[in-house]
């Protein structure tokens, strides 16, 4: 969902944001600095949102949920990148032997 006070696109110069310009280690780091909201690591979608915008600025959901699925796609972090759930964690804090630690991509084979 849009917020009403944002646009539902962000520019680069000329042209849409795209996945490429919010690197990984800046998404990675806005998980890494936000607050657990359980003892296994699991952050929800909407801190880790607001913790990325306090760096970058505003992000169109769908374009920070297609960094996400990257992010775990390449086991750089495990979570729920469809949106059903929208928590996601560090793969140093998960617990669940079935989730990052069994397979590359983060996600249940």
């Amino acid at each position: 969902m849009t917020e009403p006070t944002q646009p539902a696109l962000r520019f680069v110069g000329e042209r849409r944001m795209q996945c490429k310009d919010i690197s990984d280690a800046v998404l990675i780091g806005a998980i890494r600095r936000t607050k657990p909201v359980t003892t296994g690591g699991w952050r929800m979608l909407g801190h880790v949102r607001d913790e990325l915008e306090a760096t970058i600025g505003w992000v169109p959901r769908n374009l920070l949920m297609a960094k996400l699925r990257k992010v775990c796609d390449t086991g750089q972090v495990g979570g729920c990148p469809c949106g059903c759930r929208g928590d996601f964690h560090l793969p140093e804090d998960c617990g669940d032997p079935g989730c990052c630690s069994q397979n590359s991509t983060g996600r249940q084979p």
